[in-house]
């Protein structure tokens, strides 16, 4: 008989975590401590849920900056630092490591990867998003950015983004991704799979919220920020108690799952009817 090898896998903590951690210095000066080369970045801002408003004590930092050239970044114990790159030929440089108690994400970006990004949405009124989910990542950050350095620069990347047809093409990409998801609402309910029926429009809603949010400016797409979403876009007309109580509150008393799926299949078509015009206007 052979011998046996034992798997002992061991993990090796290179940067432990404080008990306490002491708010980051979040001033350009403070950060230009730490990375002194961005001093020699076109532009630098501040982004992520921490600039959202939305971050906790264990959120990371992220830190978009700008630049032509490359940037020395600190070289330490607690960093990462590699390069990245898009089948479009995009590429950028993210950093990850320790700023004081905090962790930082910070990504170097050439100065036209917006214009780049958005190109064929400049030009012409496109009707489905075909961006991929990584660089519609990018567009929401850069969009709630705060700037530390060069405020100019980020509302030239505004308007670029205003006079795009981007946050329309991704809208009705999702109003469609919500219609499909109510086709197979119907579908599992024909079938009495009213289980997944109800689990599916969930999902529905969830897309449909989404299409909502992005046709009234609100980009973001992480789903764990979505009441929060309602919350900064009253506009929308989608109210956070609304969300909870239809969508999110589960089955009411003596509620089937076909009967709860139902429910939350005709609010959803409601949303996607009231705003049917909105999402197929072009501006003129």
């Amino acid at each position: 008989m052979g011998s046996v090898h034992m798997f002992n896998p061991t993990l090796e903590v290179l940067y432990a975590q404080p008990a306490v951690l002491t708010p980051p210095d979040l001033t350009f000066e403070g950060i230009l401590s730490h990375f002194p080369g961005l001093a020699e970045a076109k532009a630098v801002c501040l982004t992520g849920s921490t600039a959202a408003g939305w971050g906790n004590t264990f959120s990371d930092i992220d830190i978009y900056s700008f630049a032509d050239k490359e940037i020395d970044l600190p070289i330490d114990e607690t960093m990462e630092i590699w390069p990245g790159s898009d089948p479009s030929g995009l590429k950028w440089t993210t950093w990850i490591g320790a700023y004081g108690d905090n962790r930082v994400d910070l990504k170097v970006w050439p100065t036209t990867t917006l214009a780049t990004t958005l190109e064929k949405y400049l030009a012409a009124e496109i009707e489905f998003v075909s961006t991929g989910d990584f660089l519609q990542d990018f567009i929401y950050r850069l969009s709630i950015g705060i700037p530390m350095k060069n405020e100019s620069f980020f509302a030239e990347m505004k308007d670029l983004l205003d006079r795009s047809s981007y946050r329309r093409a991704l809208a009705r990409f999702l109003k469609t991704e919500a219609e499909n998801r109510l086709t197979d609402v119907a579908g599992q309910l024909d079938s009495g799979d009213d289980m997944t029926a109800r689990l599916s429009a969930g999902l529905a809603a969830a897309a449909m919220a989404d299409a909502t949010l992005v046709l009234y400016g609100e980009l973001c797409r992480r789903q764990k920020w979505l009441l929060r979403r309602l919350e900064r876009t009253p506009q929308c007309g989608i109210t956070v108690d609304e969300y909870r109580s239809v969508v999110l509150g589960g089955a009411y008393p003596g509620e089937s799952d076909g009967d709860c799926a139902r429910r939350i299949a005709r609010w959803t078509q409601a949303h996607i009817v009231r705003l049917e015009g909105e999402f197929l206007a072009v501006p003129a």
